[in-house]
């Protein structure tokens, strides 16, 4: 369902603050102090979760906009999962008293709830998006999975087009072309399915369960399988003798693929992190510590583009997680990659800014949750930030962060339906 206005009777509410409110309402320059606006009561665990202007202020940092909770008819509602995708913020809710959950699309830029669509049961793997070409005068669409059904939404709307009861289980985010859709199954399969069809146009045996999401690049789609193996096949008829690749890895891959600059990253438990060629060969590759079991973060800076990988804490060798910053090579013949820098006890990449990284550390013995503000170039810590009363916290990559409006940004959403979004505070 579309929103014309947040104050729209359509069954889910919500309530803003903006950036010069305070959490009871907005006070006008020319007043006593009393707020000209009050905003609808917050409960104390959204009024916690919201880190004071004066704490942002002395790190550079400023809130762009804040969201308060969500309510469903008379009730409020939780959040249950949050994905940043390219396009704007969606969020899960947790069911209401009906039992009914939505799924809501939030804008990047002010908040503002733009749909909304009930669904049933949750949600475990990403939802994804497809944008037909000019000459396709089609609206873009959404794709989520709910064990073996896909659903199509219409993008701009939020109204449903279609779903499919598939005929096997679906371990992947959904990833779609003008006319197929492209699935991995636990079941060690590869699958292409016609969006007019519920039956499979055709399939491709690993010999490992597919937990990676498919990936366009070029004129193939890439799958990544358990058993170690990337392969490249013909989006419309699957493998091809002469136009399909296969390269094979020393392990498992659990990770989604990631494609920039005509290169395909493929992180590895074999300690390794691949960029290959659109051709399956392998145009460098870089040695870790451990298992790299999360794809990389890949942003475009003023110094050039970087790659930002973690691997997994090595126990066996007493090594913590850790995050390693890798300056891109131009060219396609590449000898070697090396870091410029590395940092322990990372547990994600967060966002990237004018001049700093953001990354979120590992719980410490108390439990603290700390985003870490350090130099892209050298990696020095620049500052902390105590998060502790935020659950989600994804990775903003928008267009590798090329768009200007998203640079810096960062989003902090609470179980409560808390969403803080911050930014650097322009000079």
């Amino acid at each position: 369902m579309k929103f014309s206005s947040l104050k729209q009777k359509l069954g889910l509410t919500l309530a803003a603050a903006v950036v010069t409110c305070s959490i009871i309402g907005c006070a006008s320059s020319g007043d006593s102090g009393k707020p000209a606006v009050t905003l609808p009561s917050v409960s104390a665990a959204a009024v916690g979760a919201r880190i004071p202007e004066s704490v942002l202020k002395g790190k550079g940092l400023e809130e762009v906009w804040y969201l308060g909770e969500v309510v469903s008819g008379k009730e409020r509602v939780g959040v249950q999962r949050a994905y940043l995708l390219e396009e704007d913020l969606f969020c899960v809710t947790d069911p209401n008293s009906v039992s009914q959950r939505h799924l809501v699309r939030f804008s990047r830029n002010s908040g503002h709830a733009v749909w909304y669509e009930d669904i049933e049961g949750s949600m475990v793997h990403s939802p994804s998006t497809y944008h037909y070409p000019p000459t396709v005068l089609r609206d873009p669409e959404l794709y989520y999975t709910q064990l073996d059904k896909v659903v199509c939404l219409d993008l701009d709307t939020g109204r449903k087009k279609w779903d499919r009861e598939l005929s096997f289980p679906v371990s992947t985010t959904v990833v779609a072309n003008e006319s197929h859709i492209f699935l991995g199954s636990d079941l060690k399969r590869a699958y292409a399915v016609p969006k007019k069809m519920k039956v499979e146009q055709w399939t491709y045996l690993t010999k490992g369960r597919i937990e990676a999401a498919p990936l366009l690049a070029g004129d193939k789609v890439v799958f990544a399988s358990h058993d170690g193996s990337v392969t490249g096949l013909v989006p419309g008829e699957g493998w091809d003798k002469v136009r399909s690749w296969k390269f094979n890895t020393g392990d498992r891959i659990r990770s989604d693929l990631a494609f920039y600059d005509r290169g395909i990253f493929v992180a590895s438990s074999d300690y390794k992190l691949y960029c290959l060629r659109l051709d399956g060969t392998v145009r460098w590759s870089f040695v870790t510590q451990a298992e790299v079991n999360e794809p990389p973060s890949i942003y475009k800076t003023a110094g050039g583009a970087h790659a930002f990988a973690i691997a997994d804490a090595n126990k066996l060798k007493g090594l913590p997680r850790t995050l390693f910053a890798l300056p891109l090579p131009k060219g396609d013949d590449v000898a070697a990659v090396f870091h410029s820098w590395k940092l322990e006890n990372v547990k994600k990449v967060v966002s990237i800014g004018k001049d700093n990284l953001y990354v979120l550390m590992e719980p410490g013995a108390s439990g603290e949750k700390t985003l870490l503000a350090v130099d892209i170039v050298t990696g020095k810590e620049a500052f902390r930030l105590d998060v502790a009363g935020f659950n989600f916290i994804p990775n903003n990559a928008a267009d590798f962060g090329r768009r200007s409006t998203e640079r810096g940004r960062i989003y902090l959403i609470s179980k409560t339906g808390a969403i803080q979004v911050l930014g650097e505070k322009s000079l």
